[in-house]
């Protein structure tokens, strides 16, 4: 039976066009390095480490930094920059950080003024993470949650999840280098010994809000994206980008991951479909207020203080059981469990665009220059 060219012509233009609006529903980021740009409220620049005159970049997503680049954050500006995959590095206003080392490696930032929220998700401990401040270094050797504040002539490390060291990573590799715990803050002022004291988990600003409202939207994402694209490869991990809420979200290696904010994270869409809403947000212990969950990417109304911080959450179940679980779990208590109600209502972030945005957009390319474009069509960064 013969085919005509017509016929043939019709067929692979609809599995080219299938495939590219594919593409554009979720580009996979395949990232050799570290200080991709993923968002930029306000006003965020890089400086070129071979810029001839000096002369600063306005800076955006799909931004990559090279070994020796700065990004600077203005007044009501913060940035958020993807490490090794799973872990994050979130500036504050007024802040400013160097690329030392974008090897996922070898990942060497320094923080050169302000504050910087680091959460490490998923980490090889033969490839710390090294954080270079004006009073030491800091070397992050196993998934947590971490502030750290430069001011002036002192630096304050807060571990609020996992546990840091102070010290290089050949200082860690020879027992030389000082741990901080869960809990505590370290004092740096240029001494061989920090002075540790006893971390306020009920203390929390604007900056902490925002990183943990960054965190609830990657969660958010990550369902989005893989709902978009069921055809995912369940051997699929890293980053990848959903146009709806217009960033790279983090497909964990395994089944099913939780950030150390507590917010659930799947690999495929047989994984999320099948534990939602159980593994799917943040399970904690409410002070005054019971347990609750933020439930499919919703923001927790008014959460306290160390929901914000990600202090003091209760141990995350990492096993689940193979069953789904209905909306209202039997003999469950009045406001006992938030998001399972018998009407769900849930605040979609911030960051997600207008509902009016319903054409799927190209994943932005690794621009080199001072921002990130949108090419016309999909493209392997």
């Amino acid at each position: 039976m013969k085919v005509s060219k017509m016929s043939f012509a019709k067929t692979a233009s609809l599995a080219l066009a299938l495939l590219l609006s594919v593409a554009a529903q979720a580009q996979h980021l395949i990232s050799s390095k570290a200080g991709f740009i993923n968002r930029a409220d306000g006003k965020v620049f890089i400086l070129r480490h071979d810029s001839e005159e000096g002369e600063k970049g306005r800076a955006s997503l799909g931004t990559q930094m090279r070994d020796g680049d700065r990004i600077f954050t203005d007044v009501n500006s913060r940035a958020e920059l993807l490490l090794n995959p799973g872990s994050y590095l979130r500036l504050n206003e007024n802040s400013a950080v160097r690329a030392i080392s974008t090897n996922l490696t070898e990942v060497r930032f320094e923080l050169l003024k302000g504050s910087a929220n680091i959460e490490v998700g998923e980490l090889d401990k033969k490839t710390p993470i090294e954080i270079v401040t004006p009073n030491g270094t800091v070397t992050i050797a196993k998934e947590g949650l971490h502030r750290i504040d430069a001011k002036g002539s002192v630096t304050l490390v807060a571990v609020r999840q996992g546990e840091l060291f102070i010290g290089s990573p050949s200082d860690l590799a020879n027992k030389s280098a000082v741990k901080v715990g869960r809990g505590k803050v370290a004092q740096l002022t240029g001494t061989p010994k920090p002075e540790l004291a006893k971390l306020d988990k009920d203390a929390a600003d604007d900056f902490d809000r925002w990183c943990f409202d960054r965190a609830n939207t990657l969660m958010a994402a990550n369902g989005s994206a893989l709902r978009r694209s069921r055809a995912i490869s369940p051997m699929t991990f890293g980053w990848l980008y959903d146009p709806f809420y217009n960033c790279y979200t983090f497909i964990p290696s395994r089944g099913i991951f939780y950030s150390p904010y507590g917010f659930g994270f799947f690999r495929s869409y047989r994984d999320y479909a099948y534990y939602w809403p159980y593994g799917y947000g943040y399970w904690g212990y409410y002070p005054g207020g019971g347990w609750g969950n933020t439930g499919g990417g919703g923001n927790v109304a008014n959460p306290p203080a160390r929901i914000v911080t990600g202090s003091d959450r209760a141990p995350v179940r990492r096993e689940i059981e193979g069953r789904r679980i209905a909306d209202t779990p039997t003999g469950a208590p009045d406001g006992g469990f938030g998001g399972f109600g018998g009407s769900r209502s849930v605040a979609m972030p911030s960051a997600a665009p207008a509902a009016t945005s319903t054409l799927p957009a190209a994943a932005p390319t690794r621009s080199d220059s001072g921002g990130g474009g949108r090419p016309a069509g999909p493209s392997r960064p």
